[in-house]
Order: C-alpha cells, then sequence, then structure tokens
C-alpha cells in the first residue's frame, strides 16, 4: 500500500480525504486499486469510501479486446489479489471501529 495524499480542511476541500494505491499481487504496472476515504457528518464521524480500478498502461488493442469480451456475454470488471502484506491495512481501512483519525 502506498499512502498518495492526505487532504486536512482547509487545504484544498471542505472535507477531509485520504487517498490510497494498493498494488495487485500480479504487480502489473495497470493493475492498481486506488481507495479514497472521506470524512464527513458531523465532527467527521464517518467514513465515505470510494474505490476506482483503471487501465493505467493498457493499449488500446488490449481495450478492444476486453470489449469485445463484453459484448460476448464474458464480463468480469476487473479483477484484484490483494498483496499479503497489504491485507492488514485494507483491513484497517474498511474497519468499522477505526475513525478516519485511526487510519493508516
Amino acid at each position: 500500500m502506498e499512502k498518495m495524499l492526505a487532504f486536512e480542511k482547509g487545504e484544498m476541500f471542505d472535507e477531509r480525504s485520504k487517498y490510497y494505491r494498493f498494488q495487485c499481487d500480479c504487480l502489473a504496472p495497470s493493475d492498481a486499486m486506488d481507495i479514497n476515504v472521506e470524512a464527513w457528518g458531523k465532527d467527521d464521524e464517518k467514513k465515505y469510501f470510494t474505490i476506482s480500478m483503471y487501465f493505467f498502461g493498457t493499449g488500446i488493442w488490449d481495450r478492444i479486446k476486453y470489449a469485445f469480451s463484453i459484448l460476448r456475454g464474458n464480463w468480469c470488471w476487473r479483477e484484484f489479489c490483494v498483496r499479503e502484506d497489504d491485507t492488514r491495512q485494507l483491513a484497517d481501512i474498511f474497519n468499522p471501529d477505526k475513525s478516519y483519525e485511526e487510519l493508516p
């Protein structure tokens, strides 16, 4: 896991945000999962998650093959295998008992 950015209130946004990048176990440069965690609600007691998986580094031919696979009915949005070293940090991010302040 790589913590990419952390914004506190008053910097660029009105809310507080932390951005993380997890690399897939295959270690392909195109396989990455980004997680954005925002604090919101009264006194920032709640966490709001956004998970994004992109086609970074894939060429047009790979995207065309993927599109034809979808048209044939073979559809899987993305497969992502979390590395063993990252499982604890990923679990900490999604732990409902941890507040925004306690995130890694």
